[in-house]
């Protein structure tokens, strides 16, 4: 079976809030280890071990909402 999808850039049906766009990252390969997170000894510029330029980067972003912590390993219990 065929399928696809087409979009018609012309037409517009209203306007989606700001705030139903997200981002998501986990632990896969360096995504968060060597990533985001550094640690506070590393030779990287960072903020309490969060990589400087990723902050600068999320801050000129302007995300209406950032889930911290969040996800599976802050709701299960240890």
């Amino acid at each position: 079976m065929d399928c696809g999808v087409f979009i018609d850039a012309t037409s517009t049906l209203g306007k989606l809030d700001r705030r139903c766009y997200g981002q998501f990252i986990e632990h896969l390969g360096k995504c968060i280890y060597g990533g985001v997170w550094v640690g506070e000894d590393s030779d990287i510029p960072n903020v309490r071990g969060f990589r400087r330029d990723v902050l600068e980067a999320v801050r000129e972003l302007k995300p209406p909402i950032v889930r911290w912590p969040g996800g599976n390993f802050s709701s299960a219990p240890y």
